[in-house]
């Protein structure tokens, strides 16, 4: 009985009219407070559960409230709590669905890379709250066991990246709000590239990084799980792929097992496990 009244009750929450049809119904299972009806009982909770989640999506999505302005935020922080209310007990994660949402909005259409600069600040936001990876106990030794046997492991992406790849330059447009830049004129190119970029969590520093196009593939197939030996195959491919387009400094370029090596040092991968022990 008691967990059909707390249902009720959610749903008359998140109800788009104060006196739509879950509300009404849930007015007839309340007893009314001393200076208030069951109605206005409701909106009284309604109102504070909305500022509350209005609060939280914007201190999630700071950029994305200043691309559209305070008032269309919190109107589309409405329909976004009505349409998908957060089931999940943490408030940190009740933007994880914001960003798909937004793109589904035909009104939002004229700020088209709203979406990709939400998943931009998502990610930011959940990287501080992703778990430190273990500490790796003999890096030279994993990096001779991986190079004898690379088919037989595979490379672990940082528990706080985020991969994003955009159409737009979602890096550059936010780092223009970050410093400032918007405040002194600066305009976003309509004809500027998109970006490929990595979110991920350092140390202390949290940061979200261009990735040139070399190292795209091979982030991409480390986070599809697949293994070393098909990371090498990518990365030769890109190297030949250079010098059949005539690129005088392919030859000169890293060794591939640097470039993995790379991918350590700047914190995107840190660690790696043989598939025998996935197995087991």
């Amino acid at each position: 009985m008691l967990r059909e009244l707390q249902e009720k009750f959610s749903r008359a929450l998140y109800e788009e009219e104060s006196a739509g049809p879950q509300a009404r119904s849930l007015q007839t299972e309340l007893c009314p407070l001393p200076k208030l009806s069951p109605g206005e009982s409701i909106d009284v909770y309604r109102s504070s559960v909305s500022s509350v989640f209005e609060e939280a999506l914007a201190e999630i999505f700071p950029v994305c409230l200043e691309l559209v302005g305070e008032p269309c935020f919190s109107s589309v922080a409405r329909l976004y709590l009505r349409a998908r209310p957060s089931r999940h007990a943490d408030l940190a994660r009740v933007g994880d669905e914001w960003p798909d949402f937004v793109e589904t909005l035909a009104f939002l259409s004229d700020v088209a890379y709203l979406a990709d600069v939400g998943r931009l600040e998502l990610g930011l936001h959940h990287a501080h709250a992703a778990p430190w990876p273990p500490p790796l106990k003999d890096p030279q030794a994993l990096g001779e066991a991986i190079a004898g046997e690379p088919e037989a492991w595979r490379l672990l992406l940082s528990p706080s990246a985020t991969l994003l790849a955009s159409p737009f330059p979602v890096l550059t447009l936010w780092e223009a709000h970050q410093d400032r830049r918007v405040d002194r004129g600066w305009k976003l190119d309509p004809a500027a590239p998109g970006e490929q970029l990595v979110v991920c969590r350092q140390g202390g520093d949290i940061y979200a990084d261009l990735v040139e196009p070399s190292l795209w593939p091979i982030l991409l197939s480390i986070a599809a799980g697949e293994n070393v030996a098909r990371q090498l195959e990518l990365a030769e491919g890109l190297r030949a792929s250079s010098r059949d387009q005539g690129d005088l400094n392919s030859e000169n370029s890293m060794p591939i097992l640097t470039t993995i090596q790379a991918l350590f040092e700047r914190g995107w991968v840190v660690g790696g496990v043989s598939a025998a022990s996935l197995e087991g």
